[in-house]
């Protein structure tokens, strides 16, 4: 038991670090310098790996041009045995020629013999059997030597049908080790492009929580977006309040209108469920007078995100307005803080959606008790002053992170 609780508390101590989550900036930066490490490592594996098939390759290649050689020397060995067979034949049907041509010239004999003693003399006698002797001596060598090379041929062809198999075999586990580690080197690539993907998740992340604002040693969960009461999350940065919530001046208008620049970060105030996101308010034709033209497909309101909120038993829907870009759809899930969109309202979301109620760059914003849409923002509905909920937004003139 003790033995099991020590194992159990060695595993922990090696797992934990790995579960601990990012709380700054600079913990982000240290994940990504841990994630660049890795890569390198990944690499540098992938990088030996295929330097080793290269390897492998050159001796596949290599083997394959000896055990071609070795065919070719098997096929000249076997010609160099047919020619030395032929040679042989040749010789002995040369050497059986001049014996019988001697026979028939100079003796009534049939035999080498009766050839040798019919000699007239003493002198014709040595002559004939010198004759004899040199031939059979010389054909006698002769065959030896080629027979000798027809053995020697034949071990030789022999001996290299054995190095064809070993080379074969060499060429078919040098192939195996080459398949296995190209299996190896895929895994090595996987890994690399699964961690230079996090590399670029990391970095993108990083440059958000930058661009917000957020130093090195700021904690993310509280950087990500301004706090505003009850946990709620406002939209922007930064924004300076141009309308006010209910009558404002010469209409009711139940949203705030938040001034910023075009292509401010929009974040969802709090967790939820995208209900709807797209072009409203769809006109005929109408005439802007910020950009002065006619518009045969006009917005009033261009495009719009509504999320659905759960807090405290109760449902809510936040509604943002004029936006220039859109990075949810309808039915994303988000969480609150995170980038939905941009903000539009000036010249380039009037073009690109011909809103034709908007005349500078700002973002449209409501909450709404319940979960039914809201509507325009001439209807009160069940909307509600955001203020409630964002106490930066109590009027014209309030402003957030100026």
């Amino acid at each position: 038991m003790k033995n099991k609780v020590i194992i159990f508390i060695i595993l922990l101590l090696t797992f934990v670090p790995y579960c601990v989550k990012a709380t700054t900036l600079q913990d982000l930066y240290d994940d990504l310098s841990n994630l660049e490490s890795s890569y390198n490592t990944a690499r540098n594996k992938a990088n030996m790996t295929q330097a080793e098939i290269n390897k492998v390759r050159a001796s596949i290649n290599t083997i394959e041009n000896e055990i071609v050689q070795a065919q070719n020397d098997i096929v000249q060995a076997e010609k160099d045995i047919k020619k030395s067979e032929d040679e042989i034949a040749k010789r002995k049907e040369e050497t059986n020629l001049m014996l019988r041509y001697l026979q028939i010239a100079n003796s009534k004999g049939s035999s080498m013999i009766e050839y040798i003693f019919e000699a007239d003399d003493y002198t014709d006698l040595i002559y004939r059997y010198s004759v004899v002797t040199q031939l059979s001596e010389a054909n006698k060598n002769l065959m030896d030597e080629l027979t000798k090379l027809i053995s020697e041929l034949e071990t030789k062809k022999a001996n290299l049908k054995t190095k064809q198999v070993e080379l074969a075999n060499k060429k078919k586990e040098l192939q195996n080790k080459s398949a296995s580690l190209q299996v190896q080197l895929q895994k090595e690539n996987d890994s690399g492009l699964g961690i230079a993907e996090q590399i670029a998740a990391k970095k993108k992340n990083i440059k958000y929580y930058e661009s917000i604002g957020c130093k090195r040693n700021s904690d993310i969960t509280t950087c990500n977006g301004i706090p505003a009461v009850s946990g709620w999350t406002y939209p922007l940065t930064s924004f300076r309040q141009s309308s006010n919530y209910g009558w404002d001046e010469n209409r009711y208008h139940y949203a705030v209108d938040l001034g910023t620049g075009e292509g401010s970060v929009v974040k969802a105030v709090g967790p939820g469920k995208v209900v709807f996101a797209g072009n409203v308010g769809y006109k005929a034709s109408c005439y802007s007078s910020y950009t002065h033209q006619y518009y045969s497909d006009c917005h009033c309101g261009g495009y719009v995100i509504q999320i659905l909120h759960s807090y405290q038993g109760q449902e809510y829907i936040s509604l943002y307005m004029h936006l220039l870009t859109s990075n949810v759809g309808y039915g994303s899930r988000v969480s609150g803080g995170q980038p939905i969109g941009t903000s539009g309202g000036g010249y380039q979301e009037i073009s690109k959606w011909h809103d034709h109620c908007t005349a500078g760059g700002h973002l449209h914003f409501t909450m709404s008790k319940g979960s039914n849409l809201v509507g325009t923002s001439g209807v009160k509905g069940n909307t509600f002053n955001p203020k409630t909920f964002f106490p930066a937004m109590w009027g014209i003139g309030a402003t957030l992170g100026l």
